[in-house]
């Protein structure tokens, strides 16, 4: 005599589709994040009375090290804008903690220069606070930070 099988609760079959589902789910999301565009190594900003390219040596940056950031002002008929004041504050998003701060100098006409370190993996904004003669702008860019 062969044994009888009780049938599948319906409450049990509904439990296995919605956990196969969220498996699921949480895969292609997973797979989705990684996939996501790092943020570029150069970016672009205008400003009231400017012009400003953002570029980052060897990027992404790195983690636990110093990263050479470089930013070429122009002012808006496109010289070089000299003897600006440039600090910069790198801090990770939906972090509360672990902000770095750092100055930028001026090492050719309207080029400035400076190392920042990103304290951890992930991404990050990065906050240039510009002051030019009795004006101060904020950029923002975003940036990707690996081990």
């Amino acid at each position: 005599m062969l044994p009888q099988h009780r049938p599948i609760s319906p409450l049990f079959r509904f439990i296995c589709i919605f956990v196969v589902i969220a498996l699921f789910a949480g895969i292609a999301f997973t797979l989705l994040r990684d996939r996501e565009e790092a943020p570029p190594p150069i970016t672009e900003h205008a400003f009231e009375s400017g012009h400003a390219i953002w570029s980052i040596d060897d990027y992404p940056a790195k983690v636990l090290h110093s990263n050479h950031f470089l930013i070429e002002l122009t002012d808006l008929s496109g010289a070089p804008l000299q003897g600006a004041g440039l600090t910069v504050k790198l801090n990770m998003l939906n972090m509360i903690c672990g902000d770095y701060e750092f100055s930028m100098t001026e090492t050719a006409p309207g080029m400035y220069s400076g190392e920042g370190v990103p304290l951890m993996a992930g991404t990050w904004k990065a906050a240039l606070t510009l002051v030019t003669g009795d004006h101060t702008y904020t950029i923002i860019r975003v940036l990707r930070a690996i081990h």
